[in-house]
């Protein structure tokens, strides 16, 4: 637990400090007179690059997806089209995608990361034709120590940590994309439901009829299941001691 609440401590120190720097580099911003037509024209050319690249526009993110991923639309998978990129859309296990994990979390406007707020635990269960595949650590923990998810898990025992600035609806698609997984309610990786194949969500012997907008709540054992029905359980069990 000690080496947990050291590196979100560390990770919230971080975070402050480029706060402050970022504060500072506005504050010098705003002191500066910005004379001349040439001066506004550069402003305006800024603005509008800035608009572009925030809505996707041109070719760089949408091609920019990882070795195996692909930039899918919202409407398939139930988050912003701009939280797609570096989705992994192939055979598990899947690793966690960093590469372009900050990309796709500015995308959802989290609240903010903490454990004071909001802080509460689910946990998930992956089924891929009768066999279980691993949900792994540090998903949703930026590898530089940089930034740290809303929703993540520390270790391999499936629990999903939503810790945020006040109470906030966090979905099951939701957690996936920032493991950086390809989901939808009909595919999960390169699985994708038909020929007598399934892809079904089951909490205490109850299937979700939408896996991907499914709100996580405390202490949720969740099993997300692909393959033949009957070939993954309906309910698990899972033991939460202190969390």
């Amino acid at each position: 637990m000690s080496s947990r609440k050291e590196q979100k401590e560390q990770l919230r120190q971080e975070r402050l400090e480029r706060e402050l720097a970022a504060k500072a580099a506005a504050d010098r911003k705003r002191r500066l007179q910005i004379g001349g037509g040439a001066g506004l024209l550069a402003v305006i050319v800024a603005v509008v690059v800035v608009i572009i690249v925030s809505s996707g526009g041109g070719g760089g993110s949408s091609s920019t997806a990882a070795s195996s991923g692909s930039t899918k639309s919202g409407g398939e998978t139930g988050v912003p089209a701009g939280a797609q990129v570096g989705l992994q859309d192939g055979p598990a296990p899947w690793k966690p995608e960093y590469s372009f994990l900050a990309q796709r979390l500015a995308a959802f406007n989290f609240p903010q990361q903490t454990d004071i707020g909001y802080h509460v635990h689910a946990q998930l269960n992956v089924y891929i034709n009768g066999k279980q595949t691993p949900v792994p650590a540090n998903l949703g923990i930026d590898p530089q120590g940089r930034f740290i998810s809303p929703i993540h898990t520390h270790d391999t025992s499936g629990v999903v940590h939503m810790e945020s600035t006040k109470a906030y609806p966090f979905t099951l698609g939701e957690f996936i994309n920032i493991w950086g997984v390809y989901f939808t309610d009909n595919q999960l990786g390169g699985y994708k439901a038909g020929n007598g194949n399934v892809l079904q969500l089951w909490i205490d012997n109850k299937q979700i009829a939408d896996p991907v907008s499914y709100r996580m709540k405390p202490h949720d054992v969740m099993i997300l299941g692909y393959g033949k029905p009957g070939s993954f359980p309906h309910k698990k069990t899972f033991a939460f001691g202190q969390l």
